[in-house]
């Protein structure tokens, strides 16, 4: 059994939900002098602008490739690194979240989320695999059912980039990844049939996919010595349509906010940032919102913009650091620049590159796949009575389960048909959660103080 933990600062002692706006990034490790990948976020409380950041380590392989959040269970799902790729699981708001070994080893490339679907591209048969994600929020146990894989003649080979459009699932396939032949392409699988239905002939190096309005947008980096090629693809259209870039790029293929301006943004040769209009299928001349470049000794390499936010990750392999600009449309007056500078790379800081980035807008309440359930704050209460070291439950409606965590997560009681009172005497100072079931189906939820 694989423990996948993290314990988010800020997060992990809240008392009751939350708004957040967050971005996560993937922190990858190298195996040798920094041997864990990682994780980071920040995340604005939607209601005060609090603002709160992590950066950190944790259980993953070195060189992760990916992540996605589920809305529904309110998990993170992180992807490691090669040659293993095993899949974890962070009840990011709450706790530790246990993963089944049969996700473990299994090669896995990039993931994407579908309602209850955990969508698995992987670098061995079978190339793409949709599990079914089984959540119970009030014991934090977590189950994926290996649902099916399509069986295709066109599925072979390195799966890099994935994207679900309404039901179905695009994903980005090189034939000889090795030597980089031209033979690529983009595979569309419905979900529902559980049947690739079309495919699409691409440039070499297809690894980066986006969508805006009515297109699909699929970077092709060949093998990085010339013009990154951009491929659009609309899903009723057997045709491609093959653009060149303007510049060799390694990375930082994304949309603006959402694809609301018809632009692309991605890394230049250079290190500047530099964009591409998908209503015309040029390139925008010089350095996009004048970002010319990282600066020595850093290297551009994350990219994310959501919001009135640009999220830029630069690395010299050893260190990291992270700039997060304000969009100057909305911000009239320089410094434009937001807030997070890792490191500077003057003595290290051991993490060698923040990868990819993801942007979460959600609240933290507990997850459940029980629909019947309802958090109810008005029907109980507890209280704890610290002279006699019990936790006291007063209300006309009999509860049948409780689970009592510690704030980092770690579930410390278990009670099954619990009496009103329960002696948690013995349990270290802190704040703790508690969280019950009622007969009727109702959860209640308390945070509280133990001196």
């Amino acid at each position: 059994m694989r423990v996948a933990f993290i314990s988010v600062l800020g997060l992990a002692a809240m008392g009751s939900a939350q708004r957040i706006k967050a971005v996560f990034g993937v922190l990858e490790g190298n195996g040798v002098s920094y041997l864990n990948s990682g994780l980071y976020y920040r995340w604005e409380d939607i209601s005060d602008g609090t603002v709160s950041s992590f950066l950190g380590s944790t259980d993953i392989e070195p060189f992760a490739n990916d992540l996605a959040y589920d809305p529904k269970t309110k998990l993170l799902f992180v992807v490691g690194g090669m040659p293993r790729g095993s899949v974890y699981a962070f009840d990011i708001w709450h706790s530790t979240i246990e993963l089944p070994t049969s996700l473990d080893s299994i090669e896995a490339r990039r993931i994407a989320i579908k309602d209850t679907l955990l969508l698995v591209t992987r670098a061995r048969a079978p190339f793409f695999t949709a599990y079914r994600i089984a959540y119970n929020a009030q014991n934090g146990t977590l189950s994926l059912d290996s649902l099916w894989s399509p069986s295709h003649s066109l599925l072979r080979s390195v799966p890099e980039g994935i994207l679900v459009w309404g039901d179905t699932a695009f994903i980005c396939l090189s034939y000889e990844p090795n030597t980089f032949v031209s033979d690529s392409i983009v595979l569309a699988i419905n979900l529902l049939t559980k049947q690739v239905v079309a495919s699409w002939e691409v440039e070499a190096n297809p690894s980066e996919i986006v969508r805006v309005k009515d297109s699909l947008y699929v970077a092709c980096y060949g093998d990085f010595s010339h013009d990154l090629n951009i491929a659009r693809i609309q899903p009723s259209n057997p045709t491609v349509q093959i653009w060149s870039a303007g510049d060799t790029s390694y990375g930082g293929f994304v949309t603006d906010t959402s694809g609301v301006r018809d632009t692309i943004l991605f890394w230049g040769n250079d290190g500047s940032l530099r964009g591409f209009n998908t209503k015309t299928g040029s390139p925008i001349s010089g350095a996009y919102l004048g970002i010319a470049s990282s600066g020595s000794p850093f290297f551009s390499y994350g990219l994310l913009w959501v919001g009135n936010q640009l999220h830029m990750s630069f690395t010299n392999f050893i260190d990291t650091s992270l700039i997060i600009m304000r969009d100057p449309t909305y911000v009239t007056t320089p410094p434009y620049t937001d807030t997070i500078f890792v490191s500077n790379g003057l003595g290290g800081i051991g993490y060698p590159s923040l990868r990819r980035f993801i942007y979460v807008e959600d609240d933290t309440s507990r997850g459940t796949t029980t629909s019947a359930s309802v958090v109810d704050s008005h029907s109980g209460s507890f209280r704890y009575d610290a002279m006699r070291g019990l936790l006291i439950y007063d209300s006309l409606k009999e509860i049948s389960r409780v689970w009592i965590w510690n704030a980092t997560g770690q579930l410390m009681r278990y009670e099954n048909t619990p009496a009103s009172q329960i002696y948690i005497g013995g349990l270290p100072s802190g704040v703790y959660f508690v969280t019950a079931t009622t007969l009727d189906g109702r959860v209640l939820s308390h945070r509280f103080w133990k001196p």
